[in-house]
């Protein structure tokens, strides 16, 4: 049974969620359709927005209460392109291994074939998506006579560091905030979507400077979910940090392995864990050196020092000056310091 996504968009998606929909100016988006699922999934919608024929973005927020299966039958070729957050949602396309998607920016070529989508209910889920058919390529290109081919066949030799990159991300996340505002004009959601391509393109185009890319410069960008769970990391570390948790238990709270969380917290933050916790140890250190009962000696030990000389070594490295000089700025005079 062929399906209308080319024509209605997420309409039919709708219909089986038992949605119901608004639109106007006195919708969530103006410029589009919100569908608003049952009240029994809490506050659960996504918006469509159709700037031009054979092109639909997207912006999904739901939550199920049981799992649902969604078959798809587009006659149209097309590509989906979509930036994941988070939920459960599998993808089975016929003669390929069933994927789970996870956050990242996914690629579906649609030639006709029927594939299915089944949506989990263990999971609330977030993406922002673009369906862009043959003929809306095919008629911009034209329009401007431009030389540039794109085919939607060529999509399926595209390696997914051509389109799961940081810069494409970065327009998908103003997509999703512009259709949430609803306040942009259509014009806006299709130069979105041609910068996208033209980005794909260009990796097509220069596939060594991608390759380069992917190898030394990639594993340290941080996007802003990954941000989020070094934050999270950070204020563990920052609630006793003369006993910080072990860098295990620190990848569990990150949900991301050791190697990854150690490169993320340094792109950051500008420095490695390691340092971060001595930078703040020795901050606190200063704090300390302002006390006048405080010895350096009981100083370097309460900090975990093994001697004052490596204490001071640590404080040195750090602040420029030792912490004999710094009691000498605070104008503290003592005698008997060790």
């Amino acid at each position: 049974m062929v399906t209308n996504e080319y024509f209605d968009g997420n309409a039919e998606l709708a219909a089986q969620l038992g949605c119901t929909n608004d639109s106007g100016e006195l919708s969530k988006c103006p410029k589009g359709i919100t569908y608003v699922l049952p009240s029994e999934n809490g506050d659960s919608w996504f918006v469509d927005i159709h700037p031009k024929p054979g092109l639909f973005v997207s912006d999904v927020n739901f939550t199920l209460q049981r799992p649902l299966t969604r078959t798809y039958e587009i006659k149209q070729p097309g590509l989906f392109l979509c930036s994941f957050e988070s939920g459960e949602v599998t993808l089975f396309e016929r003669g390929k291994k069933a994927r789970r998607m996870r956050q990242g920016i996914h690629l579906l070529v649609n030639q006709g074939k029927p594939f299915k989508v089944v949506f989990g209910s263990e999971q609330h889920t977030r993406y922002t998506m673009v369906w862009v058919f043959a003929d809306f390529i095919s008629t911009y290109l034209q329009d401007r006579e431009w030389k540039e081919s794109l085919e939607i066949k060529d999509a399926l030799t595209w390696p997914s560091h051509y389109y799961n990159t940081p810069e494409l991300l970065l327009y998908f996340q103003q997509l999703q905030i512009a259709i949430r505002r609803g306040m942009a004009p259509l014009m806006y959601f299709e130069s979105k979507v041609i910068a996208i391509l033209s980005l794909i393109l260009c990796a097509v185009q220069t596939p060594q400077h991608v390759e380069w890319f992917q190898k030394k410069e990639r594993p340290k960008h941080a996007t802003y979910e990954d941000q989020q769970f070094v934050w999270k990391v950070k204020a563990e570390l920052d609630k006793d940090i003369l006993n910080p948790p072990p860098v295990k238990e620190l990848s569990s709270i990150a949900g991301m392995g050791a190697t990854k969380l150690r490169i993320l917290f340094k792109s950051c933050y500008g420095m490695n864990i390691a340092d971060y916790l001595r930078q703040e140890k020795m901050n606190y250190a200063l704090h300390l050196l302002a006390k006048e009962d405080m010895s350096i000696q009981k100083i370097s030990t309460l900090l975990g020092y093994a001697s004052p000389s490596m204490f001071t070594a640590a404080f040195k490295t750090v602040h420029g000056f030792t912490p004999r000089d710094a009691r000498k700025k605070f104008t503290i005079s003592r005698t008997g310091i060790f």
